[in-house]
């Protein structure tokens, strides 16, 4: 799995009167601390291979406000479990904006000790309620994780992102977070995060090689999950801040055996696929895309493909299994090209599926300015 989208993030670490450990007895507040300033910013996303002439790295990429970051937290939590830095930033607000690039953030710490920092992006989105009315996607007060008190850190690796219903997806703007473990040396000092996107990505396109006009009715993908857990349990085979060429070699879900998964059905409406065109928009120009949750569903009879999938147009369903796609971690971006040819006797549809990551967001901190 090759990177594709980074984020730069400069870090420096400003003191803060927390509860202390034994090593900092006796020092003032001007003892042992470091300095951090952060910056982030997106790079362009890299071309990823392709088996078809229809490009999927055109449709790759945060292509709306909703794939980006709107708001971050950082948490710094020292060695002790005490935390030492709680910073909110609302970067959407009033203006409805959106950005790719934040710079210097800075903060105090105490060194030299291990710091574990925690990342929380847009943990304001909402989604609909069972009971009605809405709710926060990730039920969690993170204003509660106040400088001095100790972190609750079996609490947020337990937190869940829940779809209740068979045609929810992950609302905008998507959640993204992380937890990373650093080294701070008792002068400035430079390591590079990043946040993952709690999600995973579908794009469809369309190439309609008949002389019929088609109407894209619905899809179904089977088979989603219904929960994951909010912060990421992922293991790559290679350190995904040096490499540029890794893979998921594990990951955890919630899920129990095959148990919570189900199939996500979306229908539409004045979706048109007119004759011998290309389409991939729906009717407002926005790209036919789906969110949904990472899953890990094993479906024994079918070789090792496990997710399948159908679209109905002109009122025919048509299914496949999809195809090189035999896990669905988070932050995968799965890019299905559909063609449908009418031969008169028979129509043959085929399904070509480009599977690369989502993009995350690179976070690299640049100590010592």
């Amino acid at each position: 799995m090759s990177r594709t989208v980074r984020h730069i993030i400069a870090l420096a670490f400003l003191w803060m009167a927390a509860a202390g450990c034994n090593i900092w007895s006796g020092y003032g507040p001007e003892d042992g601390m470091s300095e951090l300033s952060i910056s982030v910013s997106v790079s362009n996303t890299p071309a990823m291979p392709t088996k078809v002439t229809i490009n999927p790295n055109d449709y790759i990429g945060a292509l709306n406000d909703g794939e980006k970051i709107q708001t971050l937290r950082i948490v710094i939590v020292r060695e002790n479990g005490v935390i030492e830095h709680n910073r909110y930033m609302d970067f959407y607000g009033d203006i409805e904006r959106a950005y790719t690039e934040v710079n210097n953030i800075i903060f105090k710490v105490y060194g030299p000790e291990k710091k574990e920092v925690y990342l929380f992006v847009n943990e304001n989105t909402l989604q609909t309620a069972l009971s009605g009315g809405t709710k926060k996607l990730v039920e969690y007060d993170f204003d509660v994780l106040t400088p001095g008190s100790v972190f609750p850190e079996d609490e947020i690796s337990s937190l869940l992102v829940t779809m209740n219903q068979n045609d929810e997806e992950v609302p905008l703007a998507l959640p993204m977070s992380e937890h990373h473990t650093i080294m701070m040396p008792a002068n400035d000092y430079h390591t590079d995060l990043y946040v993952t996107r709690a999600s995973t990505k579908f794009t469809y396109i369309f190439d309609n090689q008949s002389n019929v006009d088609l109407a894209l009715e619905g899809l179904t993908i089977s088979k989603s999950s219904r929960k994951e857990y909010y912060m990421p349990r992922i293991t790559y085979t290679a350190d995904p801040l040096i490499n540029t060429e890794y893979s998921v070699s594990d990951y955890e879900v919630p899920n129990v055996e095959n148990n919570e998964y189900y199939v996500f059905q979306k229908t539409y409406q004045d979706v048109s696929i007119p004759a011998k065109t290309i389409t991939s928009t729906l009717a407002d120009g926005s790209p036919i895309n789906l969110y949904l949750l990472e899953g890990k569903y094993t479906d024994a009879a079918s070789a090792g493909k496990n997710y399948s999938m159908s679209v109905t147009l002109n009122g025919t369903v048509y299914s496949s299994y999809f195809p090189e796609l035999p896990q669905l971690p988070r932050n995968t971006h799965v890019v299905v090209l559909i063609s449908f040819k009418d031969y008169g006797t028979h129509v043959d549809v085929q399904w070509t599926v480009d599977v690369c990551p989502y993009g995350e967001y690179w976070l690299y901190p640049d100590f010592g300015i």
